[in-house]
């Protein structure tokens, strides 16, 4: 059984562990009456992303749920950098902030790489949005706050630990 530490890292950025953890083509359905990304489309790519990125650490989100156990965002934060159009192809960057047995902090930055807008041919990605999500463990039989399952909670640690955090 795992030690449950509690770990956390403030250094997070672009060269601080962030995984490309998912690419999310812009479609029309995505895009307000302006032309650009309606704000809240962003939390959808936020979670395709985090899903993505926990099926690369050997279990899916399902399997967290097949467990009995559910990762509610409890918390939010989003920083609207620049507007993402229709046809942009976002790379959703991911990696964890924060870990503790019964919560986990991701931070996201979406870019638009060089090349993946048609009208864009600088050297530079553009980036979009920076945004952060903690998420509580929770019981799915009683809708309270739980440790992350002892099946889960290792492999979060090796995958915190490979980021080399402390």
């Amino acid at each position: 059984m795992s030690r449950r530490r509690l770990v956390t890292d403030e250094r997070v950025g672009p060269k601080a562990g962030l995984t490309r953890a998912a690419h999310q083509r812009v479609i029309y359905a995505d895009t307000d009456r302006m032309g650009v990304v309606y704000h809240a489309t962003y939390l959808r790519y936020l979670e395709y992303a985090r899903v993505e990125y926990i099926r690369g650490m050997g279990f899916a989100y399902a399997d967290l749920e097949r467990l009995g156990y559910g990762l509610p965002v409890i918390d939010l934060a989003v920083s609207y950098v620049a507007p993402a159009v229709y046809d942009d192809l976002v790379s959703v960057w991911v990696t964890m902030a924060k870990l503790s047995p019964a919560r986990i902090t991701f931070v996201y930055r979406l870019t638009v790489e060089p090349g993946d807008r048609h009208a864009f041919e600088g050297p530079e990605p553009i980036e979009v949005l920076r945004a952060e999500t903690r998420h509580g463990c929770m019981g799915l039989d009683d809708l309270r706050a739980a440790r992350f399952p002892d099946e889960v909670y290792p492999l979060l640690e090796a995958r915190w630990d490979a980021l080399g955090r402390e």
